[in-house]
C-alpha cells in the first residue's frame, strides 16, 4: 500500500551548485564552506559529513561566497531536515528565515 506524501516545501527547488558558507549561531562550532545540490527562495540543501547540524539549529547563510568580498550577505536560516547519506555524509536542508537582501555580515 503506498502512503501519502505531503508536499512541505514552500517554493519550487532548483538544481543549483553554489559556494555557501554555513555559520552556526552557537560559536563552539566552525563555519563550514559547502557546495549545494538545490535551492529555492526559501531554503537550500547541501552535503556535508560535519556531525554537529541538529533540527532547530541556528545558522547563518551566506550565498555565492567569496571570501573578502563586500557583497557578502548572510541570511538567518534553521535545519529542518538531516538525511544520512552515502560515504559518511549527511544531507542538511535548512529553511531561510530572514529576507534575503539583508540580513547579518
Amino acid at each position: 500500500m503506498q502512503g501519502k506524501f505531503k508536499e512541505r516545501r514552500h517554493a519550487p527547488r532548483t538544481d543549483l551548485k553554489q559556494v555557501v558558507r554555513i555559520r552556526p549561531l552557537d560559536p563552539q562550532f566552525p563555519p563550514e564552506y559547502c557546495t549545494t545540490f538545490n535551492i529555492s527562495e526559501t531554503g537550500l540543501y547541501f552535503a556535508t559529513s560535519t556531525r554537529h547540524y541538529i533540527p532547530g539549529m541556528n545558522v547563518y547563510v551566506t550565498s555565492d561566497f567569496q571570501p573578502g568580498s563586500p557583497m557578502n550577505r548572510s541570511v538567518a536560516g534553521s535545519v529542518v531536515r538531516i538525511e544520512e547519506l552515502q560515504n559518511n555524509q549527511f544531507g542538511i536542508a535548512i529553511q531561510l528565515l530572514t529576507d534575503r537582501s539583508g540580513g547579518e555580515r
